[in-house]
């Protein structure tokens, strides 16, 4: 009885009571085990079923608007659209004017005003299309007509620039006459450093004029004298330059400039230098000769920068 009455106890006793009892107490499992967990339901297929019928209605409709633009506008761009109205008013527009000078303004003006609004502003449209076109071709052919002329400017000041007579010389050093008195020099180089000559002559020490016209006229003399040269034969020197004009067809001679000074030059000086430097405007015709005097030539500065003369055409004569 009493065995029995244990085991009762024990029966009633909860398992978490049955655990804490020691290790060597039998462990007994209760009578009525925890049922099973419930397994997980199957994913349903409603949600996926109206996305793809919601994608198919959107492609449906995007097709639809394509169909439905492409449609709008082969029927816009359709000629057989345009009215009889619109026809009739094109026609009046482009038809040609016959005999436009005997043509009535009174009537001209009754059917303009019978034209109707519409017609009028595609009027009013076409003629300023015409317009601007047409100013567009003035002023292409305006330009290209100036464009033509300042290219024939260019090019004729051109063919004168070429053809414009001048001439810069410079003495040759050495063939300088010698002596104190007045001489003609008859050596100059025109071909040779700065020394240039075009549409002019060189002949016998004297420049010729091939062109009627106005010419400037200058010359440059240098003289100069070191003591390493020697003794000069007088202190007082006159020091001068004459530019000088002769005809050919007429045997006459003409100074047209002179200039100079009358120096005074110690022989107690180590260096001496005079320059001298004339320069005009003067009418000259062909065939005529210009030629330049000094005196005292031996005292001659020979270098190129020092002693030259020229001549260039400015205009022709009236």
């Amino acid at each position: 009885m009493r065995r029995a009455s244990r085991d009762y106890s024990k029966y009633l006793r909860g398992s978490d009571e049955m655990g804490s009892c020691g290790s060597g107490a039998p462990h007994e499992s209760p009578l009525h085990p925890a049922p099973p967990a419930p397994a997980a339901a199957p994913p349903s297929h409603a949600a996926s079923r109206s996305m793809f019928v919601a994608l198919l209605g959107l492609g449906l409709g995007q097709v639809v608007c394509s169909v439905a633009l492409f449609l709008y506008f082969r029927a816009q761009m359709d000629p057989n659209r345009i009215s009889e109205e619109s026809t009739h008013c094109i026609y009046r527009i482009l038809r040609p004017h016959e005999n436009a000078d005997l043509q009535d303004t009174t009537l001209e003006s009754e059917d303009t005003k019978l034209i109707p609004d519409s017609c009028r502003r595609i009027k009013q449209a076409f003629q300023g299309a015409v317009q601007k076109e047409l100013q567009h071709m003035v002023g292409s052919q305006h330009i290209r007509a100036e464009k033509v002329m300042m290219e024939a400017s260019w090019l004729n000041q051109r063919g004168k620039t070429e053809t414009q007579p001048f001439a810069h010389l410079t003495i040759n050093a050495t063939n300088i006459p010698s002596g104190s008195h007045k001489v003609s020099l008859s050596s100059w180089y025109h071909d040779r450093g700065w020394a240039k000559i075009s549409n002019m002559t060189l002949r016998n020490g004297k420049l010729m004029v091939n062109q009627d016209g106005f010419y400037y006229l200058y010359a440059n003399i240098c003289f100069r004298h070191h003591e390493t040269s020697g003794d000069l034969a007088t202190e007082y020197l006159q020091l001068m330059v004459y530019v000088t004009k002769t005809s050919i067809k007429i045997p006459s001679s003409h100074t047209l400039m002179k200039g100079g000074s009358t120096k005074y030059w110690s022989g107690t000086s180590e260096f001496h230098f005079y320059s001298i430097n004339v320069g005009g405007f003067f009418k000259l015709r062909s065939g005529e000769e210009i030629s330049i005097e000094v005196s005292n030539p031996s005292l001659l500065d020979p270098d190129q920068d020092a002693t030259y003369f020229g001549a260039f055409k400015v205009g022709d004569i009236d």
